[in-house]
């Protein structure tokens, strides 16, 4: 078995990934090396314990340093992850071509036009902003975790790309007439 849970007497769960544990994470997850993946398979994550990638894929792969990104398995029928994203900007750090509450605002937007996506928000302090979605990702038997983690990075980046593609032609706007 590729992947081992054990729980504690204290009712405390570990998980090991090919005999290395894994650090378990304050907001419920644990953090899954990404050299790591090359070796698994979907279905050999346990059901309703949450994952998130602690660096890169192999092929180099990943999130941007402000997505913390968290899969699992709901249950032993479906062939599917339920994927969590946050999103999370410090506003003294932002060095976006357009504004940070604009851009979030835009890509909350282009979530909603989306039917896959839910548990869609946008939340905003002095200090930082995010926003937070969720959706399904399909798992395929033949597929293995490097595969599946390739597309939910690609779905992370597109909606990013499409938020982003609505301010460009908001900012924009269209050609002076010369």
């Amino acid at each position: 078995m590729y992947v081992q849970v054990t729980t504690s007497e204290s009712n405390q769960q570990t998980v090991a990934v090919l005999g290395e544990f894994l650090s378990f994470q304050q907001e419920g997850h644990y953090l899954l090396p990404g050299r790591l993946i090359h070796a698994l398979k979907p279905n050999d994550l346990p059901i309703g314990i949450g994952f998130s990638l602690a660096d890169t894929l192999p092929s180099g792969y990943g999130f941007y340093r402000e997505d913390q990104v968290v899969f699992k398995r709901i249950d032993e029928e479906a062939e599917a992850f339920c994927v969590e994203v946050t999103s999370t900007y410090q506003k003294s750090e932002w060095d976006g071509l357009f504004p940070l509450e604009a851009t979030l605002l835009s890509r909350k937007q282009a979530l909603e036009l989306w039917p896959n996506f839910y548990s869609i928000r946008y939340e905003s302090t002095d200090e930082q902003a995010k926003i937070c979605y969720a959706f399904s990702y399909p798992t395929p038997e033949e597929a293995d975790l490097e595969q599946v983690m390739e597309g939910i990075c690609d779905t992370v980046f597109e909606v990013e790309a499409r938020g982003n593609l609505q301010l460009w032609h908001r900012y924009s706007g269209p050609a002076p007439e010369g």
